[in-house]
């Protein structure tokens, strides 16, 4: 008798506990970091995503995974159908093809981190250098990073190819395979002279002697930015607009211009009309 009781009252505690949990499981209210939104982008955006995804996660809930690939890799994914909900190219060239192709919606969009290509002098290089062509009057080895992957690269042949002394100039080059090498063979010694972006001021000023500006020696320089778009394959649209409309926030503009970025690309034409002289 004692074992029937004791079977009877075992089986109405089992009996409680699954239905607690059922009722948690179906009545509760889904979490909030049940949204999650996948965010595939160039590495020329990290410095920037670093600091204000965290900020929108808290703000909204939504989970946001974000891997770092050349854009090339991130076209051919969602071209294949990828399920990224937000990219991030590294240059508005890249933004254009996907967006001429279908692969991501119009709007909404916005472009982060504006910048424009600048060529560093060190500080041991013995020559007085004001332009970009005194350098072809000089024995220096001039550092450009791989123009079929890197953005500051194409900025500089492109710059390079409208002097009259191209040939010459481009007979000096040392091609690195992206920008950071070219940063830390610059911070060696391996070059005398790089292009690279304006917002490495700060970071290589202990080690230059100038730098020097295409546009005040008369060659024509592209405002270059990473545009931001909602790839076609996502699975959480509403998600990742509010990422999008967030980036394109005044405190991710003050963000961006804190790292040395320019906000907008009116910011940086002003910048360029005020050093042409």
């Amino acid at each position: 008798m004692k074992l029937i009781k004791l079977t009877i009252v075992l089986t109405l505690i089992f009996a409680v506990i699954i239905g607690g949990a059922l009722y948690y499981m179906y009545s509760r209210k889904p979490s909030s970091t049940s949204r999650e939104i996948i965010v595939d982008a160039a590495p020329i955006a990290k410095p920037i995503l670093d600091k204000v995804i965290g900020v929108f996660e808290n703000k909204t809930g939504v989970k946001v995974h974000v891997s770092y690939e050349a854009s090339g890799v991130i076209y051919t994914k969602i071209k294949e159908g990828a399920p990224i909900d937000v990219v991030v190219f590294a240059s508005s060239d890249w933004g254009l093809k996907a967006l001429n192709e279908g692969l991501v919606y119009p709007t909404p969009s916005t472009g982060l981190g504006y910048q424009l290509v600048v060529m560093y002098v060190r500080a041991s290089t013995p020559y007085n250098i004001t332009c970009l062509d005194d350098l072809a009057g000089y024995d220096v080895k001039i550092g450009v990073a791989n123009p079929d992957v890197a953005p500051a690269g194409y900025e500089a042949l492109r710059i390079i190819n409208q002097s009259p002394n191209a040939n010459l100039l481009k007979s000096k080059i040392v091609v690195t395979k992206d920008i950071g090498e070219l940063v830390s063979w610059f911070k060696m010694g391996v070059v005398d002279v790089a292009f690279i972006w304006n917002t490495f001021n700060s970071t290589l000023a202990n080690l230059t002697k100038a730098i020097i500006y295409p546009w005040r020696c008369g060659y024509n320089t592209t405002v270059y930015y990473s545009p931001v778009y909602i790839s076609k394959n996502s699975r959480n649209v509403q998600e990742a607009r509010e990422l999008v409309e967030f980036l394109s926030s005044d405190y991710v503009k003050n963000i961006t211009r804190s790292l040395g970025f320019f906000a907008n690309e009116e910011e940086a034409r002003i910048f360029m009309t005020s050093t042409s002289t």
